[in-house]
């Protein structure tokens, strides 16, 4: 009686499965583009987080070095001309900003004092998306060093 049942069972769903394929006739295909424009969405996102994350690290860098670089300058116009040419040469090859802006504050210009370079840049994204980004770099001028007043 058992193995009656069985069969009876094993026919019974072998005569449904060829209704339920029917029905489903497509919905793999439906399933699949679905799926396929979500992955694609997803990579998109992470790109765009990568270029994002990847700009604004290159922009503090270059705040940075620029203000290391305007430290070590004789004077003042020196100063701003050293850090506006490094900042535009260490984009001048990348496609990282469509707008660059590079402020040097040389007000504390002397010896132990400071120098402050502000980068501001506007990205150009993947998708369009434009977003600005500021980093700030700040350097010791030495107060050993000669040629500063």
């Amino acid at each position: 009686m058992i193995h009656g049942t069985l069969a009876a069972r094993r026919r019974h769903a072998c005569a449904h499965r060829g209704r339920r394929g029917a029905r489903d006739a497509g919905s793999f295909a439906v399933e699949f583009a679905a799926g396929f424009g979500i992955v694609i969405t997803a990579i998109l996102v992470m790109a765009v987080a990568y270029q994002t994350s990847q700009s604004g690290a290159a922009v503090t860098n270059a705040a940075r070095e620029a203000a290391r670089t305007a430290s070590l300058a004789t004077s003042a116009d020196g100063a701003r001309r050293a850090a506006d040419g490094l900042v535009r040469t260490r984009f001048a090859d990348t496609d990282v900003c469509a707008e660059l802006t590079v402020e040097t504050t040389t007000a504390q210009f002397r010896a132990a004092g400071t120098v402050q370079v502000t980068v501001t840049c506007r990205t150009n994204s993947l998708l369009g998306w434009q977003r600005t980004l500021r980093a700030t770099g700040e350097a010791v001028i030495d107060r050993y060093r000669g040629g500063v007043p």
